[in-house]
């Protein structure tokens, strides 16, 4: 699933992620930021963490992608960047430390 996110304040860093069905092409097409699912764990021992890529559709360097501050797409709580850049458009990987709580 992809969550566009809208701008919470006026510094455009405080980030909502907003519900949608739109499918990765419109997305990297039609949101300047927004959040794509990734998962991580083993299935078979039901231990999967729920992650979220940050994606940018205008190139972001390190210290860009770092500035933002985003809202978790089920419970509202902030999310934690967990994995690194993976390019100028593929930005940080994040998880919920009040969601993925075992």
């Amino acid at each position: 699933m992809n969550y566009p996110l809208n701008s919470l304040n006026k510094e455009g860093t405080l980030l909502l992620p907003q519900h949608s069905y739109y499918s990765d092409e419109y997305a990297q097409s039609h949101c300047d930021l927004y959040l794509s699912d990734e998962f991580e764990g083993d299935a078979y021992h039901n231990n999967i963490k729920q992650l979220y890529r940050l994606h940018a559709k205008e190139p972001h360097n390190i210290e860009m992608a770092l500035a933002y501050d985003i809202k978790c797409p089920h419970c509202s709580g902030r999310l934690k960047q967990v994995g690194r850049q993976l390019n100028y458009h593929d930005l940080g990987l994040y998880e919920c430390p009040a969601c993925n709580k075992h």
